[in-house]
């Protein structure tokens, strides 16, 4: 591909995501033993024919969504080494205080494979599902690369931005992909922490995840209470173009509030740490700030529909009878 760009990871991301949600609702709503739900445990004979369909809809759908998530980055990462080989085109862009947050959509998708490497696979080939504890240290490491390249990438971004001459009040909520980044990486290590039998492998990825997710939550409080105060002081909305950017705010949160649900499970397993009350408030907290700004977004939406009506009842042509 001749013209790559960053945010093509934002197809393999979307798709990982989609080939995760028929995955997690299979695994709360079908009969299982303890971990993770598998193809032999869907029992078609015990189904009603609305179950039957259902289930087997989501099969084929979350089948499609992870061969299509795994093409796409290998794809991906082709035109990413020729992109990289460039370096100049590289440079140029990470020296560019309102595009360099774009390449954290690399490690957003890449963050987001571990995972659909651990479920959705593990669902169709009984040996991942079957030896998952052995996959914890190749996990780790694998958390580990993507941990030590997302905070490369993100001291970098931040010491263009405050050498540079950029504009600050320019930016909008699309300056928050690499808070993003920050979610999906946490969520790959709370994963490993909540998942591994063993002690250690555990402990660093417990400890590595804490890290960067007191790093995500402080970088994406200080974005949000900016970029908020930016669009209070102009006093009007966004550029067509900008308003979808508002809503990664609420995968954001789910991403936070998941991955400290898992550390929790964590802190009880080899801790004894009981955080059951903790757990109940971080996980309502979370999806309750996830609403709220739904609702926000909403009402901004509406107000701009509405602006857009009134502009064009103004410019529609007035017909007379003679």
């Amino acid at each position: 591909m001749k013209n790559f760009n960053p945010l093509f990871f934002q197809a393999s991301l979307a798709v990982g995501g989609l080939a995760l949600m028929p995955f997690n609702y299979l695994q709360f709503s079908i009969p299982h033993g303890k971990g993770l739900v598998k193809l032999s445990d869907v029992v078609w004979s015990s189904f009603n024919g609305t179950q039957a369909w259902l289930y087997g809809t989501l099969i084929v759908i979350m089948f499609v969504a992870m061969v299509v998530h795994f093409v796409l980055t290998l794809v991906f990462l082709k035109d990413l080494y020729g992109w990289l080989k460039k370096k100049k085109e590289p440079m140029e862009l990470i020296n560019d205080p309102y595009k360099n947050v774009t390449i954290f959509a690399i490690i957003a998708s890449l963050a987001m494979s571990i995972n659909v490497f651990w479920a959705p696979v593990g669902f169709f080939v009984p040996q991942v599902s079957a030896g998952l504890q052995s996959l914890m240290m190749p996990s780790l490491v694998y958390f580990g690369v993507l941990w030590v390249i997302l905070l490369a990438l993100e001291l970098k971004v931040i010491k263009v931005l405050f050498t540079g001459a950029a504009d600050i009040n320019k930016f909008n909520f699309i300056w928050l992909l690499d808070v993003f980044a920050f979610g999906l990486v946490n969520l790959a290590g709370s994963g490993v922490a909540a998942t591994a039998g063993n002690p250690l492998i555990a402990g660093l990825a417990a400890t590595g995840t804490i890290f960067t997710l007191i790093i995500g939550l402080f970088i994406l409080a200080a974005k949000i209470v900016y970029l908020l105060t930016i669009q209070i002081k102009v006093g009007k909305l966004p550029d067509d173009s900008i308003l979808p950017a508002f809503f990664l705010v609420v995968p954001i949160t789910c991403l936070y509030g998941i991955s400290l649900y898992r550390l929790t499970s964590y802190f009880q397993s080899f801790l004894s740490i009981d955080l059951s009350s903790v757990l109940f408030l971080i996980i309502n907290f979370s999806y309750m700030v996830a609403v709220a700004w739904t609702l926000f977004i909403i009402y901004l939406l509406g107000s701009y529909l509405k602006n857009q009506f009134m502009k064009s009842s103004y410019s529609a042509p007035q017909w007379s009878m003679v």
